[in-house]
């Protein structure tokens, strides 16, 4: 590892903890993950999920531009954490139900919420708020109900037992020291087939190649654009790379390795057809403090470095999430893992907001330096076997987080 970066992200680290404030009030803390030795294990510290309805916006992209946007009701029940003893140890399961007009149910399905990181920020009240992140994945179903017109049914739908695989996050916020209930933001995607149906894998083939579908929570105050920033910036020490480590019948969490990491774009355009740019594409690299490496891949059959589309925007300062842009993302990269001894391409799918509250890391000892306020967050994508996967609900064994 080059030595001046190592040296700059001391300095950044060294800062954080001189920043750090009183102590976390109560229901607020660290999640575990923060401070161990480079391989080292851990039990997690994660919040209760409990069940929630919420009106939302449904969009749906054609050429790049927006075809449709309208109001939905999105339910999320039954959240169950998966079994330490099987292939995940901060992994959820949860059934969301998205219902139209007059209550009639649209879609239905199980997905997988991968925790992904935790930080605090500061509200326009002047209160104290925690935020957990999971990375959801999962196939919905339609209903007869949604109907056929390709603006509402994604065409892929009848070619694979009416089963669509839609990827995006969750946030959770709780007021500290406080019993106000959570407040939640989410959004969940299946983009055009050549993101979510690319050749080589399951489900491939040309479905919908002009269009992508969303869903995101809340819908009050949400505006669907393909003009969002977009993400980039020559180096940042924040945040850290995290991965899972094979065990013999099961899957330990790592903890987190501090990284520096770059995103350099490189171009916006239009991979779904021909329209505006609503996607960016750039070059990612990172390189933790533990020797873990990612780069950019030689060409191939996945996606060639970070991609991400734009999907739109919160309007209401007084309604988590804030003022924040919000873009799905994917990406593929080589990635070398000296805890594991592996060097292999891997393909990650995940979420990127930009500004909100402003956010703080969160220590052991209290609040701690302030984050800049652009979060990307990725999960790779692989089956119980740790094999790469695309175009179907996965798994994930790694997990990145950046902030610029």
């Amino acid at each position: 590892m080059p030595l001046q970066p190592v040296l700059r992200f001391l300095g950044f680290f060294l800062l954080a903890l001189g920043l750090a404030t009183p102590r976390l009030a109560a229901q607020c803390g660290p999640d575990g993950y923060d401070g161990g030795p480079c391989c080292a294990r851990t039990l997690p510290n994660l919040p209760k999920l409990t069940s929630f309805t919420q009106g939302a916006a449904r969009v749906t992209f054609k050429d790049c531009g927006i075809e449709l946007h309208d109001g939905v009701s999105a339910t999320w029940q039954s959240f169950q954490i998966l079994s330490t003893s099987g292939q995940s140890c901060d992994d959820f399961r949860a059934q969301v139900n998205i219902r139209g007009p007059g209550n009639v149910l649209w879609w239905s399905g199980l997905v997988r919420l991968q925790y992904s990181r935790t930080w605090a920020e500061s509200t326009t009240s002047g209160s104290l708020r925690q935020v957990w992140r999971f990375l959801v994945n999962g196939d919905l179903r339609p209903t007869v109900a949604l109907g056929t017109t390709p603006d509402r049914l994604p065409p892929c739908a009848p070619a694979h037992q009416s089963r669509v695989r839609w990827s995006g996050y969750l946030d959770l916020a709780q007021e500290c020291g406080t019993t106000l209930p959570l407040r939640r933001a989410w959004m969940l995607t299946h983009a055009c087939d050549d993101f979510d149906h690319r050749p080589g894998f399951a489900r491939a083939g040309t479905f919908h190649p002009d269009r992508s579908y969303t869903f995101v929570g809340p819908g009050a105050g949400f505006v669907p654009s393909i003009t969002e920033p977009i993400e980039g910036t020559p180096s940042s020490p924040f945040e850290a790379v995290r991965s899972k480590q094979p065990l013999p019948g099961a899957i330990a969490c790592g903890m987190e390795e501090p990284a520096i990491h770059s995103i350099n774009p490189i171009t916006q355009t239009c991979p779904c057809a021909a329209g505006p740019a609503q996607f960016a594409l750039a070059d990612l690299s990172a390189f933790t403090t533990c020797g873990t490496t990612l780069a950019n891949p030689t060409p191939g059959p996945l996606v060639p470095g970070f991609a991400s589309m734009a999907i739109g925007h919160w309007t209401n300062p007084a309604v988590f999430p804030g003022l924040q842009s919000l873009r799905w993302n994917v990406g593929g990269y080589d990635v070398s893992d000296p805890c594991i001894g592996s060097f292999q391409h891997e393909l990650y799918f995940g979420v990127t907001t930009l500004g909100g509250n402003p956010a703080f890391q969160v220590l052991a000892s209290g609040f701690g330096a302030p984050l800049p306020p652009t979060f990307i967050d990725q999960a790779s994508s692989v089956n119980n076997a740790g094999v790469l996967v695309m175009n179907v609900p996965f798994v994930s064994r790694r997990i990145l987080n950046f902030n610029h």
